[in-house]
């Protein structure tokens, strides 16, 4: 039995030596990244692409400037970790998705170096302190 692989785009910015982390409030289920299921005939960077563009709107995506795979969070599926630099994105802007119930997506700029509070489930919890580790040690 396989187990399905999540797909994690991560779109950065560098303010200074600050480095953000694009993240949104999802109305139903709190502070999250963007997140989603690797289908069939997708490769992990087509799914990342497809899943981003899906929840932000965004479609024009920099080429990724660096790739990390590793088996993380509380269900331990493997997740794929893309590192975008993207320059230009407003400080918080929503986003309302098609294909999630019409939902409206607030997105906004989490400091890499800022801890998540308590209404970030656990499991992003573990993913923010992977990426930091990750992004921090380049």
């Amino acid at each position: 039995m396989s187990v399905a692989s999540k797909s994690c785009p991560v779109v950065t910015r560098r303010q200074g030596i600050v480095l953000d982390v694009l993240a949104f409030v999802h109305p139903c289920a709190g502070k999250q990244f963007v997140k989603g299921t690797i289908e069939a005939g997708e490769t992990p960077l087509e799914a990342a692409r497809r899943e981003l563009r899906e929840e932000s709107g965004l479609i024009e995506l920099s080429t990724p400037v660096a790739l990390s795979v590793a088996a993380i969070g509380s269900d331990r599926q493997p997740w794929h970790f893309y590192q975008w630099i993207k320059i230009g994105l407003p400080d918080s802007w929503s986003h309302q998705t098609e294909d999630d119930g019409g939902h409206v997506f607030t997105f906004f700029w989490q400091p890499l170096d800022g801890l998540l509070a308590d209404d970030w489930h656990p499991m992003f919890h573990e993913a923010f302190d992977f990426m930091r580790q990750y992004l921090y040690a380049r």
